[in-house]
């Protein structure tokens, strides 16, 4: 699918560079990350492992917020 949407945008489409950058990386990648993120929990619960899904998902979830914490806590250091 995004194979597709990047050649379209890249042939044929009317899109700024910006705009182009914004869907290819921000919203599309995004997208496919959390889709690999929601398949990989998935097929976790799907095999039976109950417990490793839900410490993926929560481990994942709680990770990422206190690395954004973290990234505040440098800029605002530094700044």
């Amino acid at each position: 699918m995004r194979g597709l949407i990047a050649g379209y945008l890249a042939f044929k489409g009317e899109a700024s560079q910006p705009w182009r950058l914004f869907l290819m990386t921000g919203v599309l990648g995004g997208y496919t990350t959390f889709s690999a993120y929601s398949l990989d929990a998935a097929l976790l619960y799907e095999r039976g492992e109950l417990g490793l899904a839900a410490l993926y998902v929560a481990g994942s979830v709680m990770l990422s917020i206190a690395g954004l914490f973290g990234g505040l806590a440098l800029v605002r250091q530094f700044t």
